[in-house]
């Protein structure tokens, strides 16, 4: 084979390759786009999103961005009650060179809402010096499913108050009071004072109370209280 011919079959096989590959790419690519959670790499020591896949804008209504945001902007569309998440991702991949950086947080979305997100984040890329520098990661709306677990427990406790309105018919009203003081941590001797009866009074409806419903301890008791809407 002359020089030229192999010269040509190389850049043939060459070209049949990059197409290969360029294919697979765009399968990837279209996979990423498709899921329905956000997949983004980030950049931890600049705080720069390097890349986020079209879930970014779908479930939060953001526009995607490469431009470096200040700390405090981002930490802003966490819930107050979960503003320490980025700090403890950082400590995490400090003390820790793998492994997975997992967190359940409220995130505002572009519309002033709350979601539920669960993110889960790994070590994509470090520094010389070991420090943080890449982050990829996938978080997945969960608002949907706190929501369902939310009502489903209201119709369960529907469903449970129902099968157990004779039961709670055999303690009087007086009984029923006392009862959700208890179901709400209150001991015998402050219920006696708020009702303005004796130690002896209070203990007496208490054991009442569970001989009517069948129940053996305090315990169990203001758990029935608390299913069932006594509290």
């Amino acid at each position: 084979m002359s020089k030229t011919k192999h010269t040509e079959k190389y850049y043939e096989t060459l070209a049949k390759s990059n197409l290969k590959f360029k294919k697979q790419i765009q399968f990837y690519e279209k996979v990423l786009r498709s899921l329905n959670a956000i997949v983004f790499v980030f950049d931890m020591n600049n705080f720069k999103m390097l890349w986020v896949n079209d879930s970014f804008k779908k479930i939060l209504g953001y526009k995607k961005s490469t431009r470096s945001i200040p700390e405090q902007e981002i930490i802003n569309v966490y819930h107050p009650d979960d503003r320490d998440v980025l700090r403890e991702m950082r400590n995490y991949f400090t003390h820790n060179k793998s492994g997975t950086f997992t967190a359940i947080f409220k995130f505002r979305d572009a519309k002033n809402k709350y979601l539920w997100l669960c993110t889960a984040a790994s070590i994509f890329r470090r520094t010389t010096d070991e420090s943080v520098f890449e982050v990829v990661g996938v978080s997945i709306d969960f608002t949907n499913q706190f929501s369902y677990n939310k009502n489903l427990k209201l119709i369960s406790r529907e469903k449970l108050q129902d099968l157990n309105k004779d039961t709670i018919k055999r303690i009087t009203p007086r009984e029923k009071e006392i009862l959700k003081y208890f179901a709400n941590g209150y001991k015998t001797r402050e219920i006696a004072a708020k009702f303005n009866l004796s130690f002896h009074t209070v203990n007496n409806h208490r054991k009442n109370i569970l001989k009517k419903l069948k129940i053996k301890n305090l315990a169990a008791l203001v758990n029935f209280a608390v299913e069932n809407g006594l509290d």
